[in-house]
């Protein structure tokens, strides 16, 4: 897994560092499906665009730390937790498996599960970053 992680980040890692908004939506690939490439427009595709490559300005190793902490236990267990934990998950999310999302919804104790089908990885932050900040604004 991490080598995969660390040969994915020197292969795909320059074309990131100098992504344009308008070559976002293709550099993802098969992350995305077409909810999400329809959200990948005007200032959001901007966004995007800085945040990649000013992410990778230094180097590739936080994309590969990111992809390390999937791979290693959390140190707590997840049914103890009392606090609200809201889990944003979009069924067409094509990074993070929807199943992955109710997984962790009924796992963990103070669960406020928004599982939307209709939404992707991408159209969440699009689409509901209101209800998002409304949400953890109001615990």
């Amino acid at each position: 897994m991490i080598e995969n992680s660390i040969r994915s980040a020197e292969r795909d890692g320059p074309a990131w560092r100098v992504v344009t908004p308008e070559e976002i939506a293709e550099l993802f690939g098969g992350l995305i499906d077409e909810v999400d490439r329809g959200s990948l427009t005007g200032e959001f595709a901007e966004h995007m665009a800085t945040g990649s490559r000013e992410a990778l300005r230094e180097s590739y190793w936080g994309w590969v730390d990111d992809d390390w902490a999937f791979t290693k236990a959390w140190g707590f267990d997840l049914g103890t937790v009392s606090a609200p934990v809201h889990i944003w998950q979009g069924g067409h999310d094509k990074m993070v498996p929807f199943v992955h999302g109710e997984w962790l919804a009924s796992h963990c104790g103070g669960a406020c599960p928004h599982l939307y089908p209709e939404h992707g990885h991408l159209t969440l932050a699009v689409d509901s970053i209101g209800a998002i900040l409304d949400e953890l604004v109001a615990d």
